[in-house]
């Protein structure tokens, strides 16, 4: 390299450091110590550079906000921290109950109240103080691989104030402002409106041409820290740190106690519509980190943190007739349809009916003046009759005998308020099923939505799940059809080929078992591990499965002793699905019911050795409790290591390890 080279390159990296710094000065403190003009030089001078030397480029380098090149697809890569939900709360009662669960221990903690911000959540991974890669939160497992948009998110640092290795979580969002111009503009251009500003982001993040992403200005908050080569002791000490780490953190308050905590909900809920971003609840969540630890989680949510949700806005509307839809299992469901109202953000014309006894303990008629909300801000119900403005030709809503769908006379189960259709061939049944069977959380088939599932039902292609692997024997005739075409049926069958490959948990899952969710799924996958075990399961087998009811086993063992479904899965074995269902060789499930917390920094991966220690049975747990059997320290591993020995869990160090693999290989 010559002396030019030099130092054109380390010109280079001058011009990253200032964009970078001026970029945080601007975007994250509102505090900018250039003019706009001088800037724009800054960054002409970088992209004449980047155009000259497009082997030298840096993939964080500022130029990337404006965006890149076009992508074909989103990848979805597994979480290396799993993105949990939190339990809501919708009064101060249930904040309260929170706070004396929190203090069974003996525990007297204080909290920290955060802003709810109503966007799209994702999980951002740094390696020495630089942006590798983000994701979105997904099912919680696993998520779409955004990273070349979340470069263009305005204020997200690409590059950090110090050499960090960590994964946090936040939350990106559409300011309102940016929200109203962009809907103004859409509909000046003729395109469609978004709802809300959540949608907004969400369908700005996921774009495949990140330069559409880039011209969205798309802002973000971080919240949370998922994983670090650093400890925190305090809930406070992380969001501060994130914050001279050059992250922009929302508003948060610390309190002493709950009643403080309370106060600040109030404060947030009263300036909450003055605010740039929809805000729709504050979380409250316990500050020391050792309190966390020792409250864990559940599969599906912290223990230590709880979201308060406003009470949502109510609207008047007219109750102008009901639909009956047919779900997977045959419940038949009522759906209110109402005078369009605009309810928190977004235009509500139906509202649930829940079933027969919701309908009359509220007494519900058509023509009725009912009051709406939408419950957490999402699902819109009919809050109550408006009796004093009932019309004289309001009428009785009528209670269907027989089914919406393939006319079968409906049936009441003992101790139900649903009514059924038992018709196993009833057309509806088999829609939903199936639209469940290729849903993201189970077979995830893309290119098989509604509309797609409609067709191929109605030209007999597909009858049962089955079918769908052997749909390559209609591909000419797809392909010929109008709205198909050869790219989108090659895609499909690609798909459909690659589904193939999906483990026991989702399968188990697609089949659509009643009271047998995703979680449900997955351990009955861990302890069955393969579909020939579990066809042979016994109520007793069953009934160890912690978690799993006389009611969840009662449905597992119909589903699996009705004979169509027997047929069904004889098939799916025979076509080799799922193909992850080979028994494990045994000395690889010398983990299982084993449960695992990896802390502090190690020579591989945390991801990967939790890969391992899943793959071999093994339970891996964020936070150590008695139930721990082992704590992975590597160095810096800070409070967990502590409480492990507290708890007198066994503490392994890197080299223990490698030596307790080795015995069980």
């Amino acid at each position: 390299m010559t002396i030019r080279q030099h130092v054109m390159t380390d010109r280079y990296k001058e011009l990253l450091e200032q964009l970078h710094h001026h970029n945080y000065l601007y975007h994250t403190l509102d505090a900018p110590v250039i003019s706009d003009r001088e800037y724009d030089l800054l960054m002409e001078e970088l992209l004449a550079f980047e155009a000259k030397h497009p082997d030298q480029v840096d993939p964080n380098s500022p130029s990337s906000k404006v965006g890149g090149a076009l992508l074909s697809s989103l990848p979805r890569v597994r979480h290396r921290v799993p993105l949990q939900s939190l339990d809501n709360s919708y009064s101060t009662e249930d904040v309260r109950a929170f706070d004396r669960r929190n203090r069974t221990t003996g525990q007297n903690p204080s909290y920290v109240v955060e802003c709810k911000i109503d966007g799209l959540s994702v999980a951002l991974t740094y390696e020495e103080g630089r942006f590798v890669q983000g994701l979105t939160r997904g099912d919680g497992t696993e998520g779409e691989d955004v990273t070349a948009n979340l470069r263009t998110v305005v204020d997200l640092p690409l590059v950090l104030s110090a050499p960090r290795n960590l994964t946090v979580r936040g939350e990106v969002y559409f300011p309102k402002e940016d929200f109203a111009r962009l809907n103004a503009q859409r509909e000046t251009e003729g395109m469609a409106t978004f709802a809300n500003p959540r949608n907004a982001a969400a369908g700005s993040l996921r774009q495949l041409d990140s330069r559409l992403t880039a011209k969205r200005k798309l802002r973000i908050f971080v919240f949370e820290v998922l994983a670090s080569d650093v400890s925190y002791e305090t809930h406070e000490e992380k969001l501060e740190a994130l914050k001279k780490l050059g992250f922009p953190v929302g508003q948060y308050q610390v309190a002493k106690n709950i009643e403080e905590a309370l106060q600040v909900v109030e404060m947030y809920g009263e300036m909450r519509h003055q605010l740039p971003f929809e805000m729709d609840g504050a979380v409250i969540k316990v500050n020391e980190a050792l309190i966390r630890e020792e409250l864990a989680e559940t599969s599906k949510a912290p223990r230590w943190a709880v979201a308060y949700k406003y009470a949502p806005e109510q609207e008047e509307s007219d109750v102008l007739g009901v639909r009956w839809t047919v779900g997977r299992t045959g419940v038949v469901t009522p759906t209110a349809l109402l005078t369009p109202v605009e309810l928190a953000g977004s235009v509500v014309a139906r509202a649930s009916l829940h079933n027969e006894e919701y309908i009359r303990e509220k007494d519900i008629r058509l023509h009725d003046r009912v009051l709406v909300e939408k419950a957490g801000d999402i699902i819109p119900q009919i809050v109550r009759v408006l009796f004093e403005k009932r019309s004289k030709d309001s009428q009785p809503l009528e209670i269907p005998e027989n089914c919406p769908a393939c006319d079968s006379h409906l049936v009441r189960l003992e101790e139900e308020a649903a009514i059924r259709c038992v018709n196993a061939q009833c057309p509806a049944k088999l829609q939903r099923a199936l639209e469940h069977f290729v849903s993201r959380e189970a077979m995830n088939i893309e290119g098989l939505g509604e509309k797609n599932l409609t067709f191929l039902i109605s030209q007999g292609m597909i009858k049962k799940s089955t079918d769908i692997y052997h749909l390559q024997q209609y591909e000419e005739e797809l392909k010929a059809m109008k709205g198909w075409g050869e790219r989108s049926v090659d895609k499909l069958l690609e798909q459909i080929e690659g589904s193939k490959e999906r483990d026991l948990s989702r399968f188990i899952n697609a089949l659509g078992i009643e009271n047998v969710g995703r979680v449900a799924a997955g351990d009955l996958a861990r302890r069955m591990q393969t579909l020939e075990k579990l066809r042979s399961a016994t109520e007793a087998d069953l009934l160890e499965i912690e978690g799993f009811g006389p009611r969840t086993v009662d449905s597992v063992l119909q589903f699996l002793h009705n004979e169509e479904n027997e047929a069904l899965l004889d098939e799916f074995t025979r076509l080799g699905i799922p193909k992850a269902m080979m028994p494990s060789e045994p000395a690889k499930q010398d983990f299982s019911g084993k449960t695992f917390v990896i802390t502090g920094t190690l020579p591989q991966k945390r991801r990967d050795i939790t890969e391992t220690l899943e793959s071999r049975g093994a339970k891996v747990s964020s936070s150590v409790s008695a139930k721990t059997d082992y704590v992975l320290a590597g160095e810096e591993a800070g409070s967990k290591l502590q409480r492990a020995q507290e708890l007198g869990v066994q503490v392994l160090n890197w080299e223990e390890f490698l030596r307790l693999i080795g015995e069980v290989l």
